[in-house]
């Protein structure tokens, strides 16, 4: 028998699968709980949410709204919804930066220091872990300081063992983590992570690319729209005057010129037989 929690849960899946604009799918793994808790916090303030549940339940919910989205590639998958329009959501989650402890064997994404501080740690054995990276400290009233800032680990650096040791002693957390959505749902267009990774720019600047080449092809076939007309107009008055001129048609508008076209022409004549 299927369990009352595992019906709850794709009751909620389908809800929010008909109900909401935009779907998103990210990975939770190696995503700590405590981060999460204030990643989902923060998208909350923005009306952007997410919903954490089974695998096996999302795949089921995906399945009765016959959403073409694979999961295979996630490990503990979970969804964000809202809404607001899909692109304005991954830029929300571009700007959301959340910290972490570090884990030996990462590579920093950047130069990682220690600040000038007061520890608080008592003086013992610690020194010699300060003194391992070369990090000047002072006695203050029993206890540990560091006297000026001092850089441990260059970006692109292996963080070792040690690292983690002196950044949690520290209560340093130098890991920047955030959601990067591997799929995404909205408006009957699934959307792969390469495609969310695109920056918005991009999609302006292409869009204003296929918008330049229609409204050339209109004006080159002719074909009358609210952005063209004025310009087919001209175009169209244009070659109506040189026809006219060509027919030599008694017409108010081309009198003018065709005065002065035959005004040209009588001159040449004239000159013609002064010869």
């Amino acid at each position: 028998m299927v369990s009352k929690k595992k019906i709850e849960g794709l009751k909620k899946i389908n809800e929010l699968l008909k109900n909401y604009k935009s779907i998103l799918m990210f990975d939770l793994n190696n995503l700590p709980s405590k981060q999460l808790h204030k990643i989902r916090n923060k998208l909350k303030e923005e009306e952007i949410y997410t919903l954490v549940q089974k695998k096996r339940i999302l795949e089921l919910g995906l399945k009765e709204n016959n959403l073409d989205l694979k999961l295979s590639n996630l490990k503990q998958p979970a969804i964000i919804y809202s809404n607001k329009d899909i692109f304005d959501i991954v830029k929300n989650l571009r700007k959301l930066k959340i910290k972490r402890k570090a884990k030996a064997g990462e590579i920093a994404d950047s130069d990682i220091e220690v600040e000038e501080m007061n520890t608080g740690i008592q003086v013992g054995p610690a020194i010699s872990i300060f003194k391992q990276f070369k990090i000047q400290t002072i006695v203050k009233e029993g206890k540990i300081a560091i006297k000026e800032k001092k850089v441990v680990c260059k970006k692109g650096d292996t963080i070792t063992a040690d690292m983690v040791s002196l950044f949690n002693m520290l209560n340093i957390e130098p890991v920047e983590i955030n959601i990067s959505p591997e799929l995404g749902y909205s408006e009957n267009i699934v959307y792969n992570k390469e495609i969310l990774k695109l920056d918005e720019d991009y999609f302006k600047e292409q869009i204003k690319i296929a918008a330049d080449n229609l409204f050339k092809v209109t004006v080159y076939i002719s074909y009358p729209t609210k952005q063209n007309i004025s310009l087919l107009l001209q175009k169209a008055n244009k070659n109506a005057e040189i026809l006219g001129l060509n027919l030599q048609l008694p017409v108010k508008d081309l009198l003018p010129e065709l005065i002065k076209i035959a005004q040209l022409r009588a001159n040449k004549l004239n000159n013609e037989r002064g010869q």
